[in-house]
């Protein structure tokens, strides 16, 4: 970037976005990671004027999913890393620019924002192009889409111009993507539709089945996060409110058969792998993101199945959006991972 360039850069927004199933994250250069919400809208299920009338975005959304008034939904617009219901989505992300747009800075933003978008590396060309849609929607006509395991490495500090190929496990909130990098590129990529979301089910089955005890999904995610504890819900036998102490090997195994389904998508991806990276990723280890990855005691149970060594990023949850905001700093590495600017 020479001197006009960088002079310039300071009149307009540079911002990195993920934007998954449970959260959307925005980085702004200069200030981090401004906003992290829940991916969720309430919105009132009858039209107003021939037009839908939403009320609530983000985390205030989230909080009323299960116990929302008859007259009001709560959506999810993107779902196993899909955009589901694109016009609740294109609704969202024009109130969380909102919200972004608002921070202060000291120069006045005259020029359009860049963005680096997030994207997995198993989505469609059509899937890839509703998301920009969603952002030029908005207004955010330059769009450069980086896949999610290559930010997701740089984001956790590895090299991923060099030689060396690495393994990267994202367990996301819909959907697991086991990936190998090597030269800031996915030399393989495949995925499977469990993630942090299933855990949760998993674990309110596992309690009505065990215990006879119901619990909602929010409650279910909570006192997983937390590794256990005293979690309120209803006797089914008596319909009365009731209170469980949950413990954390309770909560492994309740989700110990889709941990091993994960377990044998990493062995199937290292089975697939060339033989002349493997030297390399011995080395260099396979690399856990994701909200879901410090879930029990998946990371062992990758290490154990594997023989290899497995690191979890210092910031699981937020490797993605750290590793777009890093290239927002290195136009050069962004022009060499990008897949589509528009």
């Amino acid at each position: 970037m020479n001197r006009l360039q960088e002079f310039l850069s300071r009149f307009y927004w540079q911002m990195g976005v993920d934007l998954g199933s449970r959260h959307c994250r925005f980085f702004l250069k200069d200030n981090g990671i401004v906003l992290d919400e829940a991916t969720a809208v309430a919105r009132l299920k009858r039209k107003v004027f021939g037009r839908i009338k939403y009320l609530v975005f983000g985390q205030r959304a989230r909080e009323i999913m299960n116990r929302e008034p008859t007259q009001i939904e709560v959506v999810l617009p993107i779902k196993r890393g899909v955009v589901a219901d694109l016009q609740a989505l294109e609704e969202l992300v024009a109130y969380f620019l909102r919200e972004v747009y608002n921070v202060t800075d000291k120069y006045p933003k005259i020029f359009r924002s860049k963005m680096v978008l997030a994207v997995s590396s198993l989505m469609s060309e059509v899937q890839r192009r509703a998301f920009i849609s969603v952002f030029n929607t908005a207004g955010v006509l330059n769009v450069s889409l980086v896949l999610s395991s290559v930010a997701g490495a740089y984001g956790s500090g590895f090299d991923i111009d060099s030689g060396g190929a690495i393994m990267v496990v994202d367990v996301g909130y819909g959907k697991t993507e086991v990936s190998l990098i090597s030269l800031a590129g996915v030399v393989i990529a495949r995925g499977i539709d469990i993630g942090g979301d299933d855990y949760d089910e998993a674990l309110v089955s596992y309690l009505k089945m065990r215990y006879g005890f119901l619990i909602g999904k929010n409650s279910a995610e909570k006192v997983k996060t937390e590794g256990g504890g005293v979690i309120r819900g209803r006797d089914l036998e008596s319909s009365l409110p009731k209170s469980l102490r949950i413990s954390k090997d309770e909560i492994v195994e309740s989700g110990s058969l889709l941990s091993n389904k994960i377990v044998r998508l990493v062995k199937g991806v290292l089975d697939e792998m060339p033989t002349e990276m493997s030297d390399e990723v011995l080395k260099r280890g396979i690399l856990m993101i994701g909200g879901g990855c410090q879930f029990g005691n998946l990371a062992k149970m990758i290490e154990d199945e594997s023989k290899i060594n497995v690191v979890i990023a210092k910031n699981p949850d937020k490797a993605v959006i750290l590793g777009c905001g890093k290239l927002i700093s290195n136009p050069e590495l962004l022009n060499l991972v990008k897949i589509v600017n528009k």
